[in-house]
């Protein structure tokens, strides 16, 4: 549908603004319909959602009002605002895009409906769940700072074979796998190699051959979940590439879900709780 806006006194002075202000738009999807190229002023093509705009200016703006028409995409959007975005990532899908699946990762999805994102950490695959994306370059910096310093809380629920109680830590390094690409290894937590990684869980549940556990990450290294739990003597349930047969057996898909997100956020500091339902039973196998 194409809308037309003439400029008027009193709107806001920058162009993402007015248009937030008279489409009732966020300032993210503002700044997103100027990045596909659908917003004209005075007959030119918009490319700075900065750019100021002048009292009498005529704007043409291309929106979907039908969204109900739109290709429903396989995530929901759990939390947005102008500087951040989680989604909740389905099993199976690549976070990031990769040279056999591109634009079917989450990373392409995100971005074809709000340009300006950027991938802040990935999540495995096989696994489901929350993951953060910065909105705008201001975001990004302070949102990398706080993972990288474990501000971040990330929590998750997942099954692993055999039964465990109470609670524990795992602190082994963690390294490539020499004999395959794709897998890791852990290394004794004061080896030389790999990388420094822990990793938190406690029992929330048992089932006749496993055992439902909360799970938090302190670091965040490939794969550190499903190496750690494998590593001592509990692979998660479904796991293909670190379980033994008889996890895999299990059930048919990795039992591995990220149910919670707590963000510092970049603008104010203010901790911000996303929560996902889990998709995973409601009694582990």
């Amino acid at each position: 549908m194409k809308k037309i806006l003439t400029a008027a006194v009193g709107d806001p002075a920058r162009l993402a603004e007015l248009l937030s202000a008279r489409l009732k738009l966020s300032q993210a999807g503002a700044r997103a319909l100027v990045a596909q190229g659908s917003v004209h002023v005075d007959g030119k093509r918009a490319r700075d959602a900065t750019a100021t705009v002048a009292v009498g200016m005529k704007l043409v703006v291309f929106v979907d009002d039908t969204a109900g028409s739109k290709v429903a995409l396989p995530f929901e959007v759990r939390y947005v605002d102008d500087w951040f975005l989680v989604v909740d990532k389905p099993a199976g899908m690549v976070s990031q895009a990769t040279r056999a699946d591109e634009a079917g990762s989450l990373d392409a999805l995100v971005r074809s409906r709000h340009p300006t994102a950027r991938l802040l950490h990935r999540l495995d695959r096989d696994a489901s769940g929350l993951v953060l994306f910065a909105l705008s370059e201001a975001a990004r910096a302070p949102l990398q700072t706080a993972l990288e310093a474990h501000q971040i809380e990330r929590r998750y629920l997942a099954f692993a074979a055999g039964r465990l109680d109470g609670e524990g830590r795992v602190s082994l390094r963690i390294a490539r796998d020499p004999a395959d690409p794709r897998r890791r290894i852990t290394l004794p937590e004061h080896a030389d190699g790999g990388q420094a990684a822990a990793s938190r869980w406690r029992v929330v549940g048992h089932g006749p051959q496993s055992t439902a556990l909360s799970l938090e990450l302190e670091t965040g290294r490939t794969h550190q979940l499903r190496v750690h739990l494998a590593a001592i003597g509990h692979p998660l349930v479904g796991d293909r590439l670190y379980g033994s047969g008889r996890a895999e057996a299990l059930h048919t898909r990795l039992c591995l879900h990220a149910t919670d997100l707590i963000v510092p956020h970049p603008q104010t500091g203010k901790r911000v709780v996303v929560s996902s339902p889990s998709p995973l039973p409601t009694e582990p196998p």
